[in-house]
């Protein structure tokens, strides 16, 4: 039976493809202002390709699509969206669609949302929202969006303590309509504080007269603390494995839960933040963002990396008259700093990992730097050793290829060494492990390892 369901499944699959739009067929009906756009058939569009078309358009032709949608579709495409884009939207809007929106979405969508609205529009807005959704938003709004309670979900499932088994499973079903997640089922005495867990499977299976305190585990792992770091709670649930972490006030009273969904946007977020500031980009910019917006965010960084190439140049200068003399050493000169580079960035990529993953902690910092340097060194020796052959067989001159090799060795120790101390300094010092430290390796390689290369090269060639 099952297997023939799937069957029938799969052979529907192109059917229910051709039921929906793929990316292209909007970006076609945008091109002809909307004229054909099946609301139907945009109903059953995935809401992420729906929203990745309303971050391309102007405001009047997302105001044409959204009105082909449900107010519970439109909230799923704007969930989908970034949270600067949506509020953008909902600002454009009569208050009475923007609020009915507003409550389809998920109570932490719709306070990211909230947050990038101006201080005007959020209050109004507010004043608008049934009692209940606002006090529950407001409640959201007074955490920092970093935080757990920044991301938390208010929704929880959960029993008392003094329950029996039958009045637990009676209790769950009247609250069915706002349970985020009933696999893990939390437990709270009279005054709400979390005194256990249990998985609706035990609740299921007990005796039905049998109390609940008799039944759960009190032992809790993972709670998070309202103002613990997102980033972190990301790490406990990864490490944990479960689908819901609880979330606890200062009192230990249970307040929310953050969910496994929430937690893959928190990666995918500081991942994709790392990445980017690590070459000197805005941590929230996007391929989508305006000129302007975009290069405030990167000239800085920019001017940085011109310094340090007027730094390198310096440097180059001082040997000048040498380079004249033996102009083999321009010929290798970026290959030096360019390896070096290439061996520090390695390095650098898996120091930011390990400092995004929580790996890193402050008593292995003395072996991670003596391994990373160890490891610069045969890098450098291995590569080193093939480049100082190719040289000294291209120049015929086997000093070139000791040059090349010494160079080599020192350069890549030295950029092993480097790109696993600055994002640990970095660290040290409260700043973001990713923030433009490639800009900051290069410091070194360029200017520390040109005058590296180029002192030995001076010293043993011109003798």
């Amino acid at each position: 039976m099952y297997a023939e369901d799937a069957k029938d499944d799969q052979n529907n699959l192109p059917r229910k493809k051709l039921n929906q739009y793929t990316f292209e067929e909007l970006q076609d009906c945008a091109d002809n202002e909307f004229k054909n756009l099946n609301a139907a058939k945009l109903s059953r569009t995935a809401p992420y390709e729906v929203g990745s078309l309303l971050e391309r358009l102007s405001p009047e032709d997302r105001q044409k699509v959204l009105r082909k949608l449900s107010e519970e579709g439109a909230s799923e495409v704007l969930a989908e969206m970034n949270a600067e884009d949506s509020a953008e939207i909902i600002s454009e809007m009569r208050d009475s669609r923007a609020i009915k929106i507003l409550q389809a979405l998920e109570p932490d969508d719709a306070a990211d949302l909230l947050r990038e609205l101006s201080e005007e529009d959020r209050g109004r807005l507010l004043a608008k929202l049934p009692a209940e959704s606002a006090r529950v938003l407001h409640d959201l709004l007074a955490y920092d969006r970093d935080t757990a309670g920044g991301v938390m979900t208010p929704y929880v499932t959960y029993v008392h303590d003094d329950m029996t088994c039958d009045e637990a499973i009676k209790y769950l079903r009247k609250c069915q309509n706002d349970a985020e997640n009933v696999e893990s089922i939390y437990v709270v005495d009279n005054t709400k504080h979390l005194v256990g867990v249990l998985s609706i499977n035990k609740l299921l299976w007990a005796s039905p007269d049998k109390k609940i305190s008799d039944v759960m585990c009190k032992t809790v792992e993972g709670v998070c603390t309202v103002e613990q770091d997102k980033e972190s709670v990301a790490q406990t649930m990864t490490q944990l494995h479960y689908n819901t972490l609880p979330v606890i006030d200062s009192q230990g009273c249970l307040i929310g839960i953050i969910t496994h969904d929430d937690v893959i946007d928190i990666i995918q977020e500081e991942a994709t933040e790392d990445i980017q500031k690590l070459h000197g980009a805005g941590g929230d910019e996007t391929i989508h963002d305006g000129v302007l917006y975009s290069v405030i965010r990167r000239v800085p960084w920019l001017v940085i990396n011109l310094i340090i190439a007027f730094l390198a140049a310096r440097v180059i200068s001082l040997f000048e008259d040498k380079i004249a003399r033996i102009t083999i050493l321009a010929v290798f000169m970026n290959l030096i700093s360019s390896l070096s580079g290439n061996s520090g960035a390695q390095t650098l990529a898996v120091a930011i990992r390990s400092f995004a993953l929580g790996e890193f902690h402050t008593r292995d910092a003395a072996g991670i730097l003596f391994r990373e340097l160890i490891k610069g060194c045969v890098n450098g020796i291995v590569v080193g050793f093939i480049a100082g052959i190719v040289a000294g067989i291209w120049t015929k001159s086997s000093m070139v290829g000791v040059v090349i090799w010494v160079s080599m060795v020192l350069n890549m120790t030295l950029s092993g060494l480097v790109g696993a101390f600055i994002p640990m300094f970095l660290s040290k010092i409260k700043c973001d492990p990713a923030q433009s430290s490639y800009i900051f390796l290069t410091t070194v390689t360029d200017i520390v390892g040109t005058f590296i290369f180029l002192s030995i090269g001076s010293n043993l060639l011109l003798k």
